[in-house]
């Protein structure tokens, strides 16, 4: 089978879809299949991959890269038996009217909410299931229908929860093309880790560290994060918060920080390479994502791979693999205190923190293994090439 692969981004950008086709798509070599893959970005060294990538650069206008996308996936797809696309459906589905070839979407986020809080279209405490049902502007509403409509044309939509294929489900998308694959982690990278004070050691970190990582936008809720600090930092004075990731919302983030009075207890590393983060996973006692909105966190998986407890928000996707007090610790969105309160417990209780760490190792191992990934999403693909014909 000669698959195309169509996404705004890859490795080496951080992020779950760069990371999710990183390693997929070897694994689809492995079988016998032909890859090439489109995506944006502008590297400043080549990487070698088992198969042909192909980058759009982002310093072109946004009209003129997105034409360029558009026409390489429409020269590309010439030869291809499917379009396997991730998250960036426009260009591919533009193309398709020509090509007309069989389409699988893999959709973990809502992008028109994303873009509308983003470029404040939309109040900034609108949450994704608000956005669903809610009227907006002339831009927001067109965002929202061209979403559907190339979602909507996909043969076959791959959501990483039951929760997301609710949402999608809601724009038209008929029930029989929803598969439901969740995300997966390999354990290699977490089976021989160095202890923890080692690898605080070798990352340059110290006393009791609280970690977050994510795509720094207001959704994330580090924000809410960084106000928590003082309360359970209060009860744990040696704790600190270390924040991994970039994006839009750092310089406020910054700024919040000093205006809290925490300067001292927070360190932001920005981004950094994905074979590094089982390092800082596991030089954290606590990892915490206290976001308004996940389909499915792959970072969460990584951090109960690690071996490291979690807390997090009940939303979205995530209780899906978070059982409260069983594989992490779950607080309401919009509850600091208790967001506070939670942290505090896992740094105050060792025999807690033990009973998480192992119960989300072993929930990790037996439902989100990596092999059960590969295998479902080679069979759709081959399944939707033979229904085609």
């Amino acid at each position: 089978m000669n698959i195309l692969t169509v996404t705004g981004t890859f490795h080496p950008e951080a992020g779950g879809p760069a990371t999710y086709l990183y390693h997929l798509l070897p694994e689809l070599v492995a079988r016998g299949h032909r890859v090439t893959t489109i995506t944006y970005g502008d590297v400043k060294e080549e990487y070698e991959y088992p198969y042909r990538v192909i980058r759009i650069s982002r310093q072109q206008p946004i009209p003129l890269r997105l034409l360029e996308f558009t026409r390489q996936v429409w020269r590309q797809g010439r030869g291809c038996d499917l379009l396997f696309v991730n998250d960036y459906g426009l260009p591919a589905a533009l193309a398709d009217l020509v090509l007309r070839k069989p389409v699988v979407m893999k959709v973990v986020g809502d992008f028109a909410w994303e873009y509308a809080v983003r470029h404040r279209l939309i109040p900034a405490d609108e949450n994704i299931d608000d956005f669903q049902a809610a009227r907006h502007g002339f831009t927001v509403q067109l965002l929202k229908r061209l979403q559907r409509w190339y979602v909507s044309r996909a043969r076959a939509v791959i959501v990483p929860s039951r929760y997301f294929g609710g949402i999608v489900a809601g724009w038209g998308v008929p029930e029989k093309k929803l598969w439901v694959i969740y995300n997966a982690v390999d354990p290699a990278p977490y089976e021989s880790l160095p202890s923890r004070e080692e690898t605080q050691a070798r990352l340059g970190l110290s006393g009791r560290v609280v970690l977050t990582a994510a795509r720094l936008t207001p959704w994330k809720g580090v924000d809410r994060l960084i106000a928590a600090l003082p309360a359970w930092r209060e009860a744990v004075p040696g704790a600190n918060l270390v924040v991994v990731g970039d994006g839009p919302e750092r310089a406020n983030l910054e700024r919040l920080v000093m205006d809290t009075g925490v300067a001292g207890a927070v360190r932001f590393v920005g981004q950094v390479p994905h074979e590094h983060m089982p390092l800082y996973l596991r030089a954290a006692e606590v990892f915490v994502l206290y976001s308004g909105y996940e389909g499915l966190p792959h970072v969460v998986l990584e951090a109960m791979a690690a071996g490291t407890p979690v807390v997090a928000s009940r939303k979205g996707g995530i209780p899906e693999v978070v059982e409260d007090g069983v594989t992490g610790l779950l607080v309401e969105w919009g509850d600091e205190t208790a967001l506070a309160d939670a942290v505090r417990r896992v740094l105050g209780d060792a025999a807690l923190a033990r009973r998480l760490r192992e119960a989300g190792r072993a929930r990790v191992e037996r439902d989100f293994g990596w092999a059960g990934l590969v295998e479902r999403t080679a069979a759709l693909l081959a399944e939707i090439v033979e229904r085609a014909g």
